[in-house]
């Protein structure tokens, strides 16, 4: 099955946490509330892992629907016909992989402090590829939250003493070395592999990563939500687990410069705009652009495949003879194969795509 266009069905996926109504919402589901199922991985080729809940076969990976009818993993499609959807550089590559997840999420509850190593930290010490930088595209705030982030130390007396309270679980003292970071709808932001960091409560995003499960949670239990012992450290010695983190303390000023990004326009006339949010200069795993279509728009792509979400509005895409209709929240991929694709905003000022597209990392950095 070639196609020019892939319509993106919803991939929810368990959580140890509640969340999901605002991405109901965002799709237009009837009835939205907060269930066991707060994300919803995009295009995955990647499987969830979910310690101490019952196992789902195939979670995480994500499923279309062929012209008969028939259902098949998306990473099956890839393997069909690699150099249609992947190009054939990436394919020979990276595989079937995508080489980064992304991923819409809605957490009702902050989440649990955590942080991930960097590349470098995971390619010398853990014997994997990827470490785990994360990107935030903020996309809406619950009315009754205050959007924020912990993001980086702000209070941190000494390297022993984060250990300690870590170690013994001292809460009030872990509280005490963050502030809260505030964010709003609109904003990108970035968070190094290293810099602890937790996701606020009420926030929707788009999240989209270095395709890793390696992560050191500082929280062991929150809000009745425990982390089982494999899950604190890695699976490795829990001092040497803490090696991973960046113990710089920056103002809530300083962390905001460093890591809330400021879009770059690389494109823009009287129909449409092209923003890079995430580039190059940012990392080597993925790239994230904005597409503002204001009227008829003729985008022209390079030979990565693109992962596309509607941030807002409504309208219709077409790629040489295949069209789908879009609104807020519809999914769709784009292969390498298609070189331009054409966006008809209908009945709004303008129709926003956040579009995602693998980078030039490989596997023998």
């Amino acid at each position: 099955m070639k196609r020019m266009i892939i319509e993106l069905p919803p991939n929810r996926v368990r959580r140890s946490y509640k969340g999901g109504l605002q991405l109901d919402e965002f799709a237009g589901n009837p009835n939205p509330s907060d269930t066991d199922c707060p994300e919803d991985w995009i295009a995955s080729t990647i499987l969830a892992r979910n310690p101490g809940m019952p196992e789902i076969e195939n979670e995480g990976l994500a499923h279309v629907t062929t012209h008969d009818g028939e259902t098949l993993l998306l990473r099956d499609l890839f393997e069909q016909f690699p150099e249609h959807y992947l190009g054939k550089a990436h394919y020979q590559e990276l595989g079937s992989q995508l080489g980064f997840l992304a991923k819409l999420l809605d957490a009702s509850m902050r989440l649990h402090v955590q942080a991930h190593p960097t590349s470098q930290f995971a390619q010398a010490h853990l014997g994997s590829r990827w470490g785990k930088l994360e990107t935030y595209v903020i996309l809406s705030v619950r009315d009754d939250c205050e959007g924020h982030l912990r993001l980086g130390f702000q209070n941190l007396k000494d390297i022993k003493n984060w250990n300690r309270i870590v170690f013994e679980q001292d809460i009030p003292a872990m509280d005490a070395c963050f502030e809260r970071i505030p964010v709003k709808a609109g904003e990108v932001w970035l968070v190094p592999g290293g810099v602890p960091h937790a996701i606020g409560e009420g926030l929707l995003v788009l999240e989209v990563m270095e395709p890793s499960d390696l992560v050191v949670r500082c929280e062991f239990e929150r809000e009745g939500i425990v982390v089982p012992p494999e899950g604190r450290f890695m699976g490795r010695d829990p001092a040497f687990a803490m090696t991973i983190f960046d113990h710089t303390n920056y103002s809530a000023e300083e962390i905001a410069e460093k890591c809330r990004i400021v879009p770059t326009m690389l494109h823009e006339c009287p129909t449409h705009s092209v923003e890079s949010l995430i580039g190059p200069n940012h990392t080597d795993c993925f790239e994230i652009d904005r597409w503002t279509c204001r009227d008829l728009s003729r985008l022209t792509k390079d030979d990565s495949l693109h992962l596309c979400v509607v941030a807002e509005g409504k309208g219709t895409v077409t790629v040489q003879d295949e069209s789908i209709d879009l609104k807020q929240g519809s999914c769709f991929l784009i292969p390498s194969a298609a070189n331009e694709i054409t966006i008809s905003p209908r009945d709004v000022e303008h129709l926003t795509v956040l579009a995602c597209k693998p980078g030039t990392a490989k596997l023998t950095e």
